[in-house]
């Protein structure tokens, strides 16, 4: 299987190969504002299943201040882009890139609940955790 993801202005593009990850969503701050939604949607591929086809040019970073949080977008649209976690040989694919049907429905869980904006409502039967996976289980209500 390989699925093909893009930007919003198309300039940067690649395929995720193999089968990709579940897809989760996280309520933190930080994804918060990165989407301007409650939450970033994201599944996991290998390192080697990441490929750019085009647009790496244009791929820009920015790390919160103080922190090692860092946030991977397009230079030219701010589309959110994959995010490597080189020691664990994963990479985080925001799951709106995708040009095409990965087959999954419904989100495998949630993290960072315990910081969701007060306005969020989880309504699905993902597994929720307070703060990252391993964390404290919430109750879905």
């Amino acid at each position: 299987m390989t699925l093909r993801a893009s930007c919003l202005c198309g300039g940067v593009k690649f395929e995720v190969s193999g089968k990709p990850g579940p897809i989760g969503q996280c309520h933190c701050s930080k994804c918060r504002k990165v989407s301007g939604t409650d939450g970033n949607a994201v599944f996991h591929t290998t390192l080697e299943n990441l490929s750019w086809t085009s647009g790496e040019d244009l791929i820009k970073s920015y790390t919160v201040p103080g922190s090692d949080w860092m946030s991977i977008f397009c230079g030219t649209c701010g589309s959110p882009l994959p995010h490597k976690d080189e020691p664990n040989n994963i990479c985080y694919v925001p799951a709106g890139l995708l040009d095409d049907d990965p087959g999954h429905r419904g989100y495998i869980g949630h993290i960072h609940v315990g910081s969701k904006a007060p306005w969020v409502k989880i309504t699905d039967d993902g597994v929720q955790f307070s703060g990252e996976v391993g964390s404290d289980k919430i109750e879905a209500k």
